[in-house]
């Protein structure tokens, strides 16, 4: 599986300086979020939704086999939103696919609403969280402007969601 960090389609601004950081822009409902573009390895359609919807416990939430290999499915939606949507009735549900695996070598995938764009912040730009939680990192605010609405987007810590 290639990087989301490689991909030829996405901002490729960067600075040689260590204060840039590159972030992947995704929605669950009606919050944006974000993760480490590095951290991604594809961003996938899931046609085949059968059994996620059944699942009991969102940090497994099923799997699906990509290439050949296993990728461990955890609904965001079902942990960070206070609604519960069933994934059949998503239009197109997707799925965010992180270069870790777990202990049995399955790929963890996210189950999100909706992908966006990679983007590219300098650090200074990341504020810390109001309460304590070990799923995120802090918040971002991107300014007003071309694409952007101003919106404050909740960046996620993948290394702790996925243990």
């Amino acid at each position: 599986m290639t990087s989301a960090a490689n991909d030829p389609t996405v901002d490729t601004a960067s600075s040689s300086d260590s204060d840039q950081l590159r972030v992947l822009t995704f929605d669950l409902g009606d919050t944006r979020y974000c993760v480490r573009a590095e951290a991604v390895a594809s961003v996938l359609s899931i046609a085949d939704t059968d059994g996620l919807d059944a699942t009991a416990d969102p940090w497994n939430a099923g799997s699906v086999a990509v290439s050949g290999e296993q990728v461990r499915v955890v609904d965001l939606h079902r942990i960070f939103e206070s609604t519960r949507r069933p994934v059949s009735e998503l239009s197109e549900p997707l799925l965010l696919v992180f270069t870790d695996t777990d202990a049995d070598g399955r790929h963890y995938g996210w189950l999100v609403d909706d992908v966006d764009v990679t983007k590219t912040v300098s650090r200074t730009e990341l504020e810390p969280t109001r309460t304590s939680t070990r799923f995120v990192t802090g918040r971002i605010e991107f300014s007003a402007g071309g694409d952007d609405d101003g919106t404050a987007v909740v960046f996620l810590d993948e290394e702790a969601i996925h243990g």
